[in-house]
């Protein structure tokens, strides 16, 4: 680990950050502290929120900060280094690491096996106590956290020896969570505060950005608490596309170029595992124009079939998901007046070739974030203030999922004659944008104007879709304006 560098700022609060900590003090971290080493860059950022707000005090850091260094440089083992750690299991009888784990069943052999990536092992003996205590989340999604490893040389199963045993596991992450709780502290906090604070907690400074600015990223946020949502980000590079999918919830996976199979995305028929589509709540295509689809015709129709109905099928296996499908990548811009460059025919060429004028799979997107109007991100963009623990609101973001906001719609929004994709579309966006900005509200106290920005950039995202389509297909989506559609009535 690289030498550590303590923050400079003055250790000062906003009025914000302390009314966040005075009503949220359980469940925020202080941003800037979670960034002190570069060396870390490799760890999730919930795994170092989690290590801060358990060693780390805020008027005190180097300490904290200090033992952390230690933690990590003594018990979190690079992949090069396992053999080493095998051996010190061995020899020691048992070791503390710090890494990934997830369990997986062995019907075969009616046995439950540990898959520890810092051992490079799949096949580590796990306890009754960590399967009751946390199988649900390492059996789906798997989880960080420390582990006690032991060996045992004895234990034999059909003829084979498995001497690694998992004995103890304690993950990173929240425990006591209430989505309840979570919607009725919103009620403590102004629109603009809570906006501040959304912005906080993935990351960035919101001081630093415009109000239309903070509503773009927060559309970003809308797959993960929407099930099955499709969305396109297209602009500038390192405006914080990745980073945003990367660090915002354990439950998203990305796809970074190369190609995509479909025993990666959806089910592998020689290994009997499910793809990531059936593991994760979110499944980002980084730098998607370089992405490559192995036998792209059937591939592209079976990705076809799950963004309309969250079903998808390998073989003779059927299988029903809730991954939202978030495609980003870049996009050459004009910098000055924040526009695409002129020379492009439509909005979607930076695809890749199968999906740029394949209408039926462009139509199945629910939105298009207009990526160049948000900045390049610079050091300074950074969040400093409180913001919630990345791994809490991760566990909020899977709750609401769950939840179906689009009822607030009913009654109050007229769809007029728009499709019902079209529909479909706004109605998802919209309902993200609730759960995100007024999680405290029903049908009875949702406002005409809360309702109205969210509808209105639920709109907007759809008809770009629509637009760049009716240039690819004028005679099908020309004179389609959802403007002049969907109205609030009541």
């Amino acid at each position: 680990m690289s030498e550590t560098a303590i923050p400079t700022e003055p250790n000062t609060l906003s009025a914000l950050d302390q009314k966040v900590h005075q009503n949220l003090g359980d469940r925020v971290v202080l941003k800037r502290l979670t960034r002190w080493n570069e060396a870390y860059k490799e760890f999730p950022r919930y795994v170092m929120e989690y290590l801060c707000n358990r060693y780390v005090n805020p008027d005190e850091p180097k300490t904290g900060q200090d033992k952390i260094d230690h933690l990590l440089s003594e018990h979190y083992v690079e992949s090069s280094q396992k053999e080493l750690i095998k051996s010190k299991i061995k020899e020691n009888g048992a070791y503390t690491l710090l890494g990934e784990l997830r369990v997986r069943l062995d019907e075969k052999r009616d046995h439950y096996w540990a898959e520890v990536p810092a051992l490079g092992s799949g096949n580590v003996r796990v306890s009754a106590l960590v399967l009751k205590d946390h199988g649900d989340v390492l059996l789906s999604s798997g989880a960080w956290g420390s582990m006690v490893v032991e060996y045992d040389a004895s234990y034999e199963l059909k003829g084979s020896k498995y001497p690694l045993y998992l004995r103890e596991f304690r993950p990173f992450q929240v425990t006591r969570l209430s989505l309840d709780d979570f919607m009725n502290k919103r009620a403590l906090f102004t629109d603009a505060e809570w906006m501040d604070l959304l912005i906080q907690s993935i990351g960035f400074a919101p001081a630093k950005f415009s109000s239309r600015e903070k509503w773009l990223y927060l559309l970003r946020l809308v797959p993960f608490v929407e099930a099955n949502y499709n969305m396109v980000e297209l602009g500038p590079r390192e405006t914080g596309k990745t980073y945003t999918f990367r660090n915002t919830s354990s439950r998203s996976f990305v796809v970074s170029g190369g190609t995509a199979t479909p025993a990666v995305l959806f089910y592998n028929q020689a290994s009997r595992k499910i793809g990531i589509l059936g593991l994760k709540d979110v499944v980002y295509f980084d730098e998607i124009g370089s992405t490559r689809f192995s036998d792209p015709e059937a591939t592209i129709s079976v990705l076809k079939d799950y963004m309309q109905t969250g079903q998808f099928s390998r073989g003779a296996n059927q299988f029903m998901a809730q991954a939202s499908i978030v495609m980003g990548g870049n996009l050459e811009v004009d910098m000055t007046s924040r526009r695409p460059a002129d020379y492009y025919l439509h909005l979607f060429i930076p695809l890749p070739i199968e999906l740029r004028s394949d209408t039926a799979f462009l139509d199945r997107l629910h939105s298009y974030l207009p990526g160049w109007e948000l900045p390049k991100i610079q050091p300074d963009n950074y969040a400093r203030g409180y913001g919630f623990i990345t791994d809490y609101l991760a566990a909020i973001f899977v709750q609401f999922r769950r939840r179906n906001f689009q009822t607030l719609l009913s009654g109050r929004v007229d769809f007029g004659n728009a499709t019902g994709r079209n529909q479909d579309a706004v109605r998802k966006t919209t309902a993200g944008l609730l759960k995100l900005m007024y999680p405290h509200r029903d049908s009875a106290t949702l406002l005409a104007s809360e309702l109205k920005e969210c509808l209105d950039m639920a709109v907007e995202c759809r008809q770009r879709v629509i637009d760049q389509l009716a240039v690819i297909a004028p005679r099908e989506f020309g004179d389609v304006r959802l403007d002049q559609s969907i109205r609030i009535t009541g």
